[in-house]
């Protein structure tokens, strides 16, 4: 066989190796949550930070859990159980043991970023978690000691920063893993491109451009990573506005003509080919999307044409990464806004017989709904007071309660408790986009619609709102109202 032909199996065997998913384990005990559901994600793209679910697994008696899931590449994934969450990195086919607790004082003030603690049971030195958590107390420690120069925003903390960056990148260079090191070198990055605005390689020559440099250092020539969120959310920072700005420039015209005027992919990249810094097509194409993403909801580009293009990347794209992020984009873009006078998005969930049942079929009466857990508290308290009004209004307003639980089991479960509650339960379904559709970002979340499917109130009042909590509406005067006028 000939040298060229093995090199070319061998180079093929190695890349799509690369590309096989393994079996991730993550398991270990929780016991303050038993019987909790214990639910772990990622996002799709670092872009887009497009959430997308590995799935959930309940918390044993015991406190114990094991959750299985597929990957081909280094990922960060976040743990959630209730509404608190921890993130680790997982590498395909590794197996990590963790112990997870809640600490109420180290949360104190928190309302919506509640942490967990996480441990690793049988940490290894060299293990990547390990590696990472090192770094970043060190270089906690290090701006903690620099504070007073950082402040002054002159550079004059740049010859500091560079010894602490090599020291590192020397202690981490045996660890042969070049996502830690790569993790450092844009973590650094980070900090370093709030120090300036420009990066064009030519102005280097007018002397100590520290934006052109670090293009220089970090992306010029370099590899895309879209899986280190380091590099995308340095990446992200260091071109932030650029797109738009390039496009308001008389010699980038033809950026904002090749959208606004022709809706055309390979005129927009065309346009974008003349700049020195986006030479490399992979490069330039991801530039584009970015900048595509930023100015997706600006009055000066045409909606219909981003899209238009996003769908041709999605259909066309020699890069598999980019017609995720395309595909995400036109997702957020053409998700409708939701808020008072809106129309309420549709939807069609299982109630606890498990048949469907849709928004529409509630058409021509008011609705008030409210998403709830089991977990939380307020949730089950406010169920008592919903109730009375459930009551007072039936038949003039329908109640619905939607179960944002993972397990469906969990809503006939405290159905089974609560007989008393006959207003319409739903089960949030399996990809929970009615959540984001709805924007719920706590439990419980409540909404009242008009008979036309209108949103009326959102937030709504909750049950109870001027004897329990002066701030919030009155949801009794706003129901007796909308059905009275």
């Amino acid at each position: 066989m000939k040298k060229t032909q093995l090199l070319f199996i061998l180079s093929f065997l190695f890349s799509t190796s690369n590309l096989i998913a393994s079996t991730t384990t993550v398991k270990g005990n929780a016991s303050q949550f038993k019987g909790k559901e214990l639910e772990l994600f990622t996002y799709s793209d670092y872009i887009t930070s497009k959430k997308l679910d590995l799935g959930f697994t309940t918390i044993e008696s015991n406190g114990a859990f094991n959750f299985n899931f597929e990957t081909s590449e280094v990922k960060k994934v976040y743990v959630k159980i209730e509404d608190k969450t921890t993130s680790f990195f997982v590498q395909p086919g590794e197996v990590y043991n963790l112990n997870l607790s809640y600490s109420a004082e180290m949360n104190k003030g928190r309302i919506y970023d509640k942490q967990l603690s996480l441990n690793f049971s049988f940490p290894v030195p060299t293990e990547m978690n390990q590696q990472i958590g090192k770094f970043n107390r060190k270089y906690d420690a290090f701006i903690a000691e620099n504070r007073a120069l950082f402040e002054k925003r002159n550079h004059s903390i740049e010859v500091k920063l560079k010894a602490f960056q090599i020291k590192m990148i020397k202690e981490f260079e045996n660890v042969n893993a070049h996502f830690i090191t790569d993790y450092i070198n844009y973590s650094i990055a980070s900090t370093q491109t709030s120090l300036d605005v420009s990066y064009k390689k030519t102005d280097i020559k007018k002397g100590n451009n520290i934006k052109a440099k670090l293009y220089l250092a970090y992306l010029d020539e370099k590899p895309v990573l879209y899986t280190n969120p380091e590099y995308i959310s340095f990446f992200k920072s260091f071109f932030r506005g650029e797109f738009k700005t390039l496009s308001v420039t008389v010699e980038g015209f033809d950026i904002s003509k090749a959208i606004n005027d022709n809706a055309s992919y390979t005129d927009l990249l065309k346009a974008l080919s003349k700049y020195p810094f986006l030479e490399n097509d992979e490069f330039k194409n991801l530039f584009m999307l970015n900048g595509l993403l930023e100015v997706s909801r600006s009055k000066y580009f045409t909606k219909k044409n981003i899209i238009t293009i996003l769908n041709e990347v999605k259909a066309t794209s020699r890069y598999p990464t980019h017609k995720v992020i395309a595909a995400n984009i036109i997702d957020k873009m053409t998700k409708s806004k939701f808020g008072i006078g809106s129309t309420a998005p549709g939807f069609e969930l299982k109630n606890k017989d498990n048949e469907s049942i849709s928004l529409n079929s509630f058409k021509g009466i008011p609705v008030y709904i409210n998403f709830w857990t089991n977990w939380s508290i307020p949730s089950q308290k406010e169920m008592k007071i919903m109730q009375l009004l459930y009551k007072k209004y039936k038949g003039k307003i329908e109640f619905i309660s939607i179960c944002a639980d993972n397990d469906f089991s969990k809503m006939t479960t405290f159905l089974s408790k609560n007989e008393a509650y006959t207003w319409s339960f739903l089960h949030v379904g399996k990809d929970k986009t009615i959540l984001s559709n709805y924007s719920v970002a706590t439990f419980p979340t409540y909404v009242l619609i008009d008979e036309n499917l209108k949103v009326v109130r959102f937030p709504a009042g909750r049950p109870g709102g001027t004897a329990e909590r002066a701030t919030e509406a009155n949801i009794d005067k706003d129901i007796y109202e909308l059905i009275n006028q």
